[in-house]
């Protein structure tokens, strides 16, 4: 009798791990490792498609000095490699150029100080300028044509910067953020930053979304997230944001997983993840989102890493490809001081986007990257500051793309010129 009952107990054991395996994997979600050196309130950055995850707070939000590296595709760990000069949590990163920044962050003493990290070398530069304004921490971080664009911090200050790493300089007269943006998300898409969420004074959750363009110096209001909160993180896949996890108070965790589409700036609710997080690191590759070892009570760290593959259907909404180039006439035009440029490209590619007056001369440099295939806009002003130029006549111009094609034997892709005219 008692053999019969322990079989039913094992049976019954059996059963729920396999609900609750299937569940997980029709819901997209799926434990795949665990980090080396538990913790929660790091930053992670992906170089040539490794996830490189730095600092973080140990449990009981002791700051960390560890700097390891998971490989998707072998599914390992490398523990190896030099630790991050100065150990901190609440921390942020960016890449350039295969180089990753770390800025700022620590707990209960915070720091200023922006460390690189080489990972062709495994070496750090800790000569870096630090970042104005003083110490600060819960600040998020992201790129836009080489410039990283720091934004918040300090619980609830609206504070944004922009570090360029080939000069070592920052420049902190860029206009704030309209609300304080403590423990927010930055994700940078389409050459504009949009921030999500974030506190307030006594960790009062936010539900704002803002758009920067830093053509214009603007922000611009989007349309609120439909789950107020802090301690989230945004992941961009395609033309989608996923809005993963968050707080709303302190000692909480949420498990909502919602998605914000740009393009038609709309949001969709998706179902949770399996479990609870705030203060984890995030990283996509290869367009599969990564939950890495966040907390559940702000003070217990994780060790689960946690992969989401997006669904087809999410997939076949977000990523509608054109089927051939195009550079659109601006608009307006005439125009006085901006004007919108849209184009653009079946293909993954080098593109730049020039500016040039009717001697040929080159003005401004709009867009020098690659980028993959979509469609595209910037904002083109004439009183943004251009090297050497006060301010442009009212005459004609003419905007120049060109986008490499790698498919082709020469490379050889797209190029267009049209005229506009500035009218004051």
């Amino acid at each position: 009798m008692k053999k019969l009952v322990y079989r039913k107990y094992c049976l019954i054991i059996i059963s729920f791990v396999l609900v609750s395996i299937q569940i997980q994997a029709q819901s997209g979600w799926t434990p795949i490792t665990y980090l080396p050196s538990p913790r929660g309130c790091g930053t992670a950055s992906v170089v040539d498609g490794k996830i490189y995850v730095i600092g973080g707070t140990y449990t009981g939000l002791v700051d960390a000095d560890e700097n390891e590296m998971y490989d998707p595709i072998a599914n390992t760990w490398d523990t190896t490699l030099a630790p991050i000069p100065t150990p901190r949590g609440f921390l942020t990163s960016a890449v350039v150029n295969g180089i990753i920044y770390v800025i700022g962050g620590g707990f209960p003493v915070s720091t200023n100080k922006i460390e690189a990290y080489n990972p062709a070398t495994n070496t750090w530069d800790t000569t870096l300028a630090d970042m104005p304004g003083g110490p600060r921490l819960g600040m998020k971080a992201d790129v836009v044509n080489g410039i990283i664009y720091v934004v918040g911090g300090n619980y609830y200050e609206n504070y944004f910067s922009a570090y360029d790493p080939v000069t070592d300089t920052w420049d902190s007269t860029l206009a704030p953020m309209p609300r304080g943006g403590g423990a927010l998300s930055v994700t940078a898409y389409n050459d504009s930053i949009y921030t999500f969420g974030g506190s307030g004074d006594s960790w009062v959750p936010f539900d704002y979304v803002f758009v920067y363009n830093p053509q214009t110096d603007t922000w611009n209001s989007k349309t609120n997230m439909p789950t107020s909160r802090h301690c989230l993180y945004t992941y961009l896949v395609g033309d989608t944001i996923y809005a993963v996890g968050g707080s709303q108070s302190e000692g909480t965790a949420l498990a909502k997983v919602e998605t914000y589409y740009p393009l038609t700036d709309s949001w969709e609710s998706l179902p949770d993840m399996p479990n609870p997080y705030c203060m984890f690191a995030g990283a996509v590759v290869d367009n599969k989102i990564y939950v890495i070892t966040g907390t559940y009570d702000w003070e217990t760290s994780d060790s689960t890493v946690w992969e989401y593959v997006p669904s087809i259907d999410e997939v076949e909404e977000e990523i509608v490809l054109p089927t051939g180039f195009a550079l659109e006439q601006n608009y307006p035009n005439p125009f006085n001081p901006s004007t919108t440029i849209s184009w653009q490209s079946p293909v993954g590619g080098h593109q730049t986007l020039k500016i040039y007056d009717v001697l040929g001369r080159e003005i401004a440099t709009l867009v020098d990257e690659y980028k993959p295939a979509g469609n595209y806009e910037v904002i083109f002003n004439s009183h943004s500051g251009l090297p050497g130029i006060k301010e442009l006549p009212s005459e004609i111009y003419f905007y120049q793309l060109k986008v490499t094609d790698p498919k082709s034997s020469s490379e050889q892709g797209f190029i267009e010129t049209k005229k506009m005219l500035l009218l004051k």
